[in-house]
Formats: structure tokens, sequence, C-alpha cells
């Protein structure tokens, strides 16, 4: 691999994988934010509605860490089959640091 187009390569790859990772709603059932919804729906009190801001951002954060894990996760697939399909791309004989380098105008 050239090094001018590794950094190129990885950045698209951890774009797709944060596109596909993204994409993918997240389901996380906590039952303290169950919880203090429906205390805060029977109560509506300032303290029950803190309790429902608290757990609200609680379930945002492991959402959020959900979503950067299955971007992790797909990072290697990704970026595994690119490899294999830039190989398999390649003309037999030569290898990928023969190929032409297309410049820009």
């Amino acid at each position: 691999m050239r090094p001018s187009s590794s950094l190129p390569r990885l950045l698209i790859t951890i774009v797709l994988a944060a596109v596909f990772a993204f994409r993918v709603p997240v389901f996380v059932d906590r039952r303290e934010y169950s919880s203090a919804v429906y205390n805060w729906a029977k109560n509506p009190t300032l303290e029950n509605g803190a309790a429902v801001a608290w757990e609200s951002v609680m379930y945002r954060r492991i959402a959020l860490i959900t979503h950067l894990a299955a971007g992790g996760v797909l990072f290697v697939p990704i970026s595994v089959g690119w490899s294999l399909f830039a190989r398999r791309s390649a003309k037999p004989g030569e290898s990928l640091k023969d190929l032409p380098v297309q410049q820009s105008r």
C-alpha cells in the first residue's frame, strides 16, 4: 500500500463505519428510565423532572457508546473487505505499489 493512499482510505473507512453504525437505531431498555418517566407522568414535580432528565442523559450516553462500539466493530470488516477487493482488482503480476497513481490537476 502506498503511504499517500493510506490516509484517505483510512478516513473513508472510518466514515463508512460511522455512517453504518449510526444509521441503525439503538434500543436500550433501562428500567430506571421507565420508572422515572412513569413517576413524572403520575406526579410532575421538579424532583421527578430532574430524575427524568438525568435518566435521559444516561440513556443517550449508553446509546452513544453502543454506536461507537458498533462503528469500531464495523471498521474491521470494511477495512478487510477493501483490502481484499484492492488485491483482486490488481492485475496478475503487478503489486499494488506498481499501479499508476492518478494525479490531480
